[in-house]
């Protein structure tokens, strides 16, 4: 169900595939499926263009000719976006958190590609200060300027998910499934948040397992509840999550934030050889490693079936090479 109108860029559904193979390798009871929401289309895809099908509508609607977002050197929600600008034929200007110092590899090469206007910005204060000044000196210049937030993590932006949990739940029953357990990276917490809704109201059964990337649980889990919360009474619900409700496991991202982990990075070579899937190091391969662990440790041993949702971001694989050797 759409609840406000999308700009119906992707084909949906998206793919939604049986991991056999993973299956008999890890010797998982339950059946293992992959949302494929890294097949959306736009830009190379991801799961950020479900989020962008409402956001940049919005931004349609308010006469914005212009686009202004942030995030890391490597952001995969920078691609898409300026993909949607340039589809719509918008100017885009991405600020991105670090300084241009290293080549233009993976995502940052794509960047230059798809036509990005780049600003950087070493300090978060900094990059929140240099994209109000933009907006303000692009509006000065009569422009019409619309900032979308980082990673489109918006009520708005998180309907993407509440479709994408409708998806799964018509998919499942197509392939016979009975899905009890559904696992994706969490990081700006949109997608978290739009599936927690989505699942509620199509697969009451379901826990959403939140795979941090970046932060510990005590602060991730009040974001994705707020958020969850937000978005349930932007669409006229009147349930809510409570913070112990949320799940988020924050013992698979490693040192840091965009820095690869082995088990992480084992977990994309795993998936590519026994299916010829591709993830990526900072977030699906983190997340899947947390799934096979689990999985391994036999703390996922319900009667049901398990879906991981494959958000993308396999173009920022290639700024990673010399992790995997």
């Amino acid at each position: 169900m759409a609840y406000r109108e999308s700009l119906g860029f992707i084909r949906t559904p998206s793919p939604f595939e049986e991991l056999k193979n993973i299956r008999t390798l890890t010797g998982a009871s339950q059946r293992l499926f992959i949302k494929r929401d890294d097949l959306t289309d736009v830009g190379l895809g991801g799961n950020k263009n479900r989020k962008l099908e409402y956001v940049m509508k919005d931004a349609l609607n308010n006469g914005a000719d212009t686009i202004i977002t942030s995030g890391g050197k490597q952001s995969n929600h920078c691609r898409q976006t300026l993909a949607y600008a340039a589809k719509l034929g918008l100017e885009c200007h991405l600020f991105l958190d670090g300084e241009d110092d290293t080549p233009h590899q993976g995502n940052l090469f794509v960047f230059d590609i798809f036509g990005a206007k780049l600003h950087f910005a070493k300090d978060p204060k900094d990059l929140e200060d240099g994209i109000e000044k933009l907006a303000t000196e692009l509006a000065a210049k009569g422009k019409k300027p619309y900032i979308i937030s980082f990673a489109g993590s918006s009520p708005l932006g998180a309907l993407g998910y509440v479709d994408s949990a409708k998806e799964i739940s018509e998919q499942a029953k197509l392939a016979g499934a009975d899905v009890t357990d559904i696992f994706l990276a969490t990081g700006t917490g949109g997608t978290q948040a739009g599936t927690l809704v989505g699942a509620k109201l199509y697969l009451p059964e379901a826990r959403v397992h939140g795979v941090a990337v970046s932060r510990k649980r005590e602060e991730q889990a009040p974001r994705i509840s707020a958020l969850a919360n937000e978005t349930a009474a932007f669409i006229g619900e009147s349930f809510s999550f409570k913070t112990e409700e949320i799940i988020i496991h924050d013992e698979y991202y490693g040192e840091a934030y965009a820095v690869p982990t082995q088990a992480g990075n084992d977990a994309v070579r795993l998936l590519g050889r026994a299916e010829g899937i591709l993830l990526d190091p900072v977030y699906t391969g983190k997340a899947f490693s947390a799934l096979l662990d689990l999985l391994q440790k036999g703390k996922l041993l319900r009667s049901g079936d398990i879906v991981f949702i494959h958000t993308g971001g396999a173009p920022a694989i290639f700024d990673f090479t010399e992790s995997f050797l």
